[in-house]
């Protein structure tokens, strides 16, 4: 299980990573391409006015869609089927949340060694256990 949630949490920060790689490495294409005709000022503002309309697009895609409650949590009026709820009406904000969340673990795991280090005595256990 925590073999598990380590795996999905560096892929997900793998891919956050290579996609700020990419707009980063596409925006700075673009404003290059531009630079010569406009001039740095001007291609600056068509690279941030591209970029806004690029974050425009991906508001109204996301915007109401999601994935439906589990089962479990469909009939339920908990703190977490309302979290679900929550989540699936506001999906930029609780992505958001989610970066805030892991930004704050990672800060608490970065001040505190003894959290990386209860965490991985507690992976390594559970794998010579034979639970993973």
């Amino acid at each position: 299980m925590i073999e598990k949630a380590l795996i999905a949490v560096i892929a997900l920060a793998a891919l956050s990573a290579l996609t700020v790689l990419c707009v980063g490495a596409a925006g700075f294409a673009l404003f290059a391409v531009l630079d010569g005709p406009l001039g740095p000022a001007g291609a600056a503002g068509v690279v941030a006015l591209v970029c806004a309309l690029l974050l425009l697009v991906a508001v109204f895609a996301v915007r109401g869609k999601g994935p439906a409650l589990p089962a479990a949590l469909q009939d339920d009026d908990s703190l977490a089927a309302r979290a679900f709820e929550l989540a699936r009406q506001h999906p930029m904000a609780a992505s958001g949340a989610a970066l805030l969340a892991a930004l704050a673990a990672g800060v608490l795991a970065v001040k505190n060694p003894k959290v990386i280090a209860t965490a991985l005595s507690a992976y390594l256990a559970g794998r010579s256990s034979g639970r993973h």
